[in-house]
């Protein structure tokens, strides 16, 4: 990434920098949600989690987001950044961070158990991040299923998270790896921003890294911009970049499209300037070194005669934008639920020693007010229960998704929602929704709703429900889509 254009936009650092940094760290298009039931999960829930995404999604910033939230004073982690270990090398990584001793022919897997029953003695909980997950040759995933059994009577001793592209899922879904897949507890994914989160992210950016002017892009430029990128972080970073250099070189003190049109042509020829700008850009990229020369020549030469002792400039930085409330349709007709929903629950067929500190991982900054209002909300739920309804939250409030899920059944209260919860976990990837309608003769009107699966069409759920147990077909499911269910409401969306 350039610096070169930093002093020219009054920018304390590079906004749009390629390693991932939690001072930047967008919390919109339920990335916050999702970090925030991702710790809960790691925290309070047994078995495999898998956080899924593209390239340049911001997996590994979520990653790293995730490794700074947990407590250390409570959690042993490890992080893997090479997935192409073999199965000794990642017991060896873990033997290194935590600092065991390996007695002389006993194998190493055998001292890291005694390591992590000691640590679960102590009430501590080892945690392994595993980034580029996809990468994993099968035989280290069949060391980390191995890993996956060390347990005690009632949990598991280790907890793993895989990060990896969608290559991931093909890889589990091998015949080899079924005993791993099936040890999946939960699936995140992380979706492309849409275009008005992409516009939010680009300008989160520039104002953490110190911009503190209107709009930096013209609207047109911006839109260009986001359209090139197809949300994706990574290329969304990259575009923005050569832009901003563009615009630079240039001396414009705003982004426009001009300046955009030569930086997605660049990008898309993947040198340093691109088939049919080439004689357009490489005399402004020379400008720009000219003009940084210059300045820089200017300062060197100012100081000299000045002789002042540098002092360093303070930088007020913007507050992280919040999370956007996503607009929803108006709520379900109460009157339409079944009554025995009011309690209890109903069939389906109702309504609708701690790892050293690593200077690769930053220090991340605090949870925004909608994740803290989101923790403090569901607190007293269950552990396995509170991770499987932020896990929805992350997931249903996401504008990209687009799934059918089956709708198990209805509880009334926690208690029951719990049941129904467990019952629905043969039926693969499980979803709690909580529901706020509007009161109905004074009576409560609070209802908890699990779904299982995510099946791209109608004909892909009702196949999968041919497979369901008897028990869990005599709850009558229905197919719903997620379309539909976001108009149902959550306790901050209660109609007046």
């Amino acid at each position: 990434m350039s610096s070169l254009y930093l002093d020219h936009f009054r920018l304390s650092e590079a906004p749009f920098g390629i390693t991932p940094n939690g001072k930047f760290f967008f919390e919109g298009q339920a990335r916050g949600a999702i970090l925030e039931a991702l710790r809960h999960a790691v925290l309070d829930d047994d078995g495999i989690i898998t956080v899924v995404g593209e390239v340049g999604s911001g997996k590994t910033m979520l990653c790293r987001m995730l490794a700074g939230r947990l407590p250390r004073d409570e959690v042993d982690l490890v992080y893997l950044a090479n997935p192409s270990f073999g199965p000794r090398e990642i017991l060896q990584s873990m033997v290194a961070d935590w600092g065991l001793t390996v007695p002389e022919g006993q194998p190493l897997v055998l001292s890291i158990q005694a390591a992590l029953l000691e640590r679960h003695a102590q009430g501590r909980r080892a945690v392994v991040l595993i980034d580029e997950a996809q990468a994993m040759p099968p035989e280290s995933l069949e060391e980390v299923k191995l890993l996956s059994n060390l347990e005690t009577a009632q949990h598991k001793l280790l907890q793993i998270v895989l990060f990896g592209q969608p290559e991931l899922d093909e890889l589990l879904a091998q015949p080899r790896l079924r005993q791993v897949r099936d040890r999946v507890v939960h699936r995140f994914d992380l979706q492309p921003l849409n275009a008005p989160d992409a516009a939010a992210y680009i300008d989160h950016r520039l104002r953490r890294a110190g911009w503190q002017g209107g709009a930096l892009f013209e609207p047109k430029a911006l839109r260009q911009l986001v359209d090139a990128s197809g949300g994706r972080i990574r290329a969304i970073h990259l575009l923005a970049d050569k832009a901003l250099l563009a615009a630079f070189a240039q001396g414009a003190r705003q982004i426009g499209r001009a300046h955009v049109q030569r930086a997605v042509a660049e990008f898309k020829a993947g040198v340093p300037a691109a088939q049919g700008s080439r004689r357009g850009l490489r005399p402004l990229l020379w400008l720009a070194l000219g003009l940084a020369c210059l300045g820089a020549g200017g300062a060197v030469g100012y100081g000299l005669g000045q002789r002042a002792v540098p002092v360093q400039a303070a930088t007020t930085l913007a507050a992280p934008l919040p999370v956007a409330v996503l607009p929803v349709e108006p709520a379900a007709d109460p009157a339409s639920r079944p009554a025995e929903a009011a309690s209890g629950d109903s069939g389906g067929s109702g309504a609708v020693a701690a790892a050293p500190e690593s200077p690769e991982i930053p220090a991340a900054p605090p949870p925004s007010e909608t994740a803290v209002a989101l923790a403090e909300r569901y607190a007293r739920l269950p552990g396995p229960l509170r991770a499987a309804v932020l896990h929805t939250r992350g997931v249903f409030d996401d504008p990209a998704q687009d799934f059918r899920v089956l709708q198990i059944g209805l509880a009334g209260d926690a208690a029951g929602a719990q049941r129904l919860l467990e019952q629905a976990r043969e039926a693969g990837e499980v979803w709690v929704q909580d529901r706020q309608y509007a009161p109905v003769a004074g009576k409560s009107t609070g209802l908890w709703a699990v779904y299982a699966g995510r099946y791209a069409s109608r004909e892909q759920a009702v196949e999968a429900l041919q497979h369901f147990s008897a028990p869990m077909k005599a709850r009558r499911p229905l197919v719903r889509t997620l379309s539909r269910l976001r108009t149902e409401s959550y306790p901050e969306r209660a109609p007046l």
